[in-house]
């Protein structure tokens, strides 16, 4: 088989490869859970000049806590524009300043340093429909992304193939195949992933707005029972 025909087939692999991990990248920016690489996009204007944010800050997920990303700057005159250029990728996130003493060693002391976290909000309904209408717009454009390379490579691999005899065009078919399956494979797994994420993550929500319910039943029927007890006090008296 002919050397341009085996590069083609890499190409196609490497082309599916590609569009997969994008959408991959893209779920990993609808946060529902803290995911640093949803930093990974943040530009930071400072001193007039644009930089990403790994050059100016630390960031980084704390132990226990799976829902927050913490930002602190390497310079604190940096904290006010890592805070707007972390809202301007992601305005839905939920920002705090935090203030802590820190000993930064014999010569400087303990310094009260300041650095930002940024808490993922709950999935209430506004938001599942959000996200589960952007994780199915993100799997469709990869779907037809995929789509056309392979429509693409198929055309490519017709005419390098013309003179090839048919036992190899039938290799070349299932390699093909094969290529396409893998990557449609992982491609389909990602969105039920996503859409299984966001469903838990809705009925986690849910659960609570129930539990709040309740116990503001609980209050109501409580103070209900405690008027009635004192006013039957005061019929007696």
């Amino acid at each position: 088989m002919k050397r341009a025909i085996f590069n083609e087939l890499s190409k196609l692999s490497e082309s599916q490869k590609g569009y997969v991990g994008a959408l991959n990248y893209r779920y990993l920016n609808l946060c529902i859970k803290a995911e640093e690489a949803s930093l990974l996009p943040v530009q930071v204007v400072v001193e007039n000049e644009v930089r990403n944010l790994e050059d100016v800050a630390y960031a980084g997920k704390k132990e226990g806590d799976d829902y927050s990303l913490y930002v602190a700057p390497k310079f604190m005159d940096d904290l006010t524009p890592l805070s707007e250029a972390v809202l301007r990728s992601h305005p839905e996130f939920q920002q705090t300043i935090i203030k802590e003493k820190v000993d930064l060693g014999e010569e400087q002391g303990e310094q009260e340093v300041s650095y930002l976290r940024f808490t993922m909000p709950d999935v209430d309904d506004d938001r599942y429909d959000v996200l589960k209408q952007s994780a199915d717009t993100f799997y469709d454009k990869c779907k037809v992304e995929m789509m056309a390379a392979q429509t693409e490579a198929e055309s490519k691999f017709a005419l390098l193939g013309a003179d090839e005899k048919p036992e190899e065009l039938d290799e070349l078919k299932k390699a093909a195949d094969e290529i396409n399956k893998m990557w449609s494979k992982k491609r389909d797994e990602l969105h039920d992933g996503k859409l299984q994420e966001i469903e838990e993550a809705h009925n986690l929500w849910l659960a609570g707005k129930k539990e709040e319910k309740d116990q503001q039943q609980e209050s109501e029927a409580a103070h209900s029972m405690d008027a009635a007890r004192r006013f039957r006090l005061n019929q007696d008296e």
